[in-house]
């Protein structure tokens, strides 16, 4: 430890290197650098805030979204938007009892039935929401997963 190794210690300080960084590059055992560095009381930076450098620096300076106002003189108020125009989320109640299906089919089957279609197409419909429950049955009964 010698005069030589004191001025590169305080040289690597002042150019923000860590402990370690300062020996690799200045060729001086770390021994010796955190003894220097504790005697003669020479502040390195420590990884941490080696890391954090570049985030700070970012954030120095004027940001893209600035809250000045340049424009003070100018007198306009923008009118406040009125609170009656916040509405509530809309819920949809299902029915969730057992018998919800049965009272869909029934009503379905009654709208189909005095509907103003042709006969054919009315059974076609009729059959297409039995079949429909006969699916949802055998669903229901065997756990088999589908689309219905």
């Amino acid at each position: 430890m010698n005069g030589k190794d004191i001025i590169k210690c305080i040289k690597a300080a002042e150019m923000k290197l860590t402990k370690k960084e300062a020996s690799g590059l200045m060729s001086i055992p770390y021994a010796t650098v955190v003894e220097i560095a504790e005697k003669y009381g020479i502040k390195f930076i420590d990884g941490r805030q080696k890391s954090d450098e570049p985030r700070r620096q970012a954030g120095i300076g004027p940001k893209p979204t600035s809250t000045i106002n340049h424009d003070r003189d100018r007198k306009e108020t923008k009118p406040a938007q009125p609170t009656t125009a916040i509405r509530e989320p809309v819920r949809i109640r299902r029915d969730t009892s057992k018998g919800h299906y049965k009272r869909k089919l029934k009503k379905r089957l009654r709208d189909i039935l005095h509907s103003d279609l042709d006969r054919s197409v009315k059974h076609e419909l009729v059959y297409a929401a039995k079949w429909q429950e006969h699916q949802r049955n055998i669903k229901k009964k065997t756990k088999v997963g589908g689309a219905l």
